[in-house]
């Protein structure tokens, strides 16, 4: 009989199994290192366009300032002018409207009034010339207008026939327009400041 000797040394199947095991640690350990270095590259890319970014709004933001203090600066100046300007021409309008329709002879309408710095104008409604030239008469005499001027008078139907329906022509004769006035009043400040005492 032959004897069994093998002088080759024996290969575990575990030793087959642990190299596989290192072979794919290793390729892990890579991909983890790979995905680490992409991430600081990537991060970093976006960290530069960042800092550009923000060297840009801060600039516009340093310009941006630099505009609001000249606005601040200018806008002070025009804030007291205006209310100095308020206050210069500010005036009670209460008297004025209670003179104007006081002086209002009967069957006269006010229809409006606007106020401007030193001036109030009215539109009027009157039944005849003669009242309209009563009126500036009486606001001349008034002690809260320096003057009164009459801008402008028109006349006008005070219920207009339809078109459909034919006027005759004695209706058309018996027919009394109303006119409607424009007048401009120049408000006397001394007066009105004092409250009507002088």
């Amino acid at each position: 009989m032959i004897p069994d000797i093998n002088l080759l040394p024996k290969v575990d199947k575990k030793e087959g199994n642990s190299t596989l095991f290192y072979i794919l640690l290793v390729i892990l350990v890579v991909f983890i290192v790979g995905f680490f270095a992409w991430q600081y590259f990537t991060a970093r890319n976006e960290l530069n366009d960042l800092t550009v970014q923000q060297a840009a709004l801060q600039g516009e933001l340093e310009q941006l300032q630099v505009q609001h203090g000249e606005l601040v600066a200018n806008n002070k100046g025009s804030l007291e002018e205006s209310v100095n300007f308020v206050k210069l021409v500010s005036y009670p309008v209460s008297p004025l409207i209670d003179e104007i329709q006081v002086q209002l002879p009967e069957y006269t309408y006010l229809r409006s009034y606007t106020f401007k710095e030193a001036s109030v104008t009215i539109a009027v409604d009157f039944e005849t010339l003669a009242d309209i030239a009563t009126y500036v008469r009486r606001l001349e005499a008034s002690p809260y207008f320096s003057d009164a001027q009459l801008n402008s008078v028109a006349n006008f139907v005070v219920s207009p026939v339809d078109s459909e329906e034919e006027e005759d022509e004695l209706q058309k004769f018996n027919e009394v327009p109303r006119y409607a006035a424009d007048i401009v009043l120049t408000i006397d400040r001394t007066y009105l400041a004092t409250g009507g005492v002088q």
